[in-house]
């Protein structure tokens, strides 16, 4: 099945997405709601929690994985589910963005692929002739 802005890959032992978006701010959002989609159903939830996420890094791959390990560490830290992002300005070594979502509860019905980290197997970043496509493996 193919999802507005990403799609899931086949993956031997974990779990993958391949995200897309017209410019880097949307392809690192819809990276975030694919890897949160593997999760649970997303549009179930109405978000009422903010966080605010700064990362930096050495390259836009290396930026995209930050991204999302820190929504992963969020996620573990403060047990929140996140459904929507804003990914406020992204270049090549950092990103401002926000990530809203809603606290652990038993209205969470769990897909069974609970995201333990972001993986550096297979990352990848990069322009095609008409948008942004990102590939993204994740220890499940």
């Amino acid at each position: 099945m193919i999802y507005p802005g990403f799609e899931p890959l086949a993956h031997t032992a974990d779990k993958g997405i391949r995200a897309f978006g017209r410019d880097l701010k949307e392809l690192f959002e819809n990276a975030a709601f694919g890897m949160f989609s593997l999760m649970a159903d997303l549009s179930r939830f109405a978000p009422t929690e903010t966080r605010e996420i700064r990362v930096e890094a050495s390259d836009l791959a290396e930026v995209l994985r930050a991204w999302l390990a820190e929504l992963v560490y969020q996620f573990e830290v403060d047990r929140i589910l996140f459904v929507n992002f804003e990914v406020r300005s992204v270049e090549d070594t950092r990103l401002e963005g926000i990530a809203r979502g809603i606290p652990f509860g038993p209205e969470i019905e769990w897909l069974g692929s609970i995201v333990k980290a972001v993986t550096h197997h297979d990352l990848d970043v990069h322009r095609t002739d008409d948008r942004w496509e990102a590939t993204v493996i994740f220890d499940v």
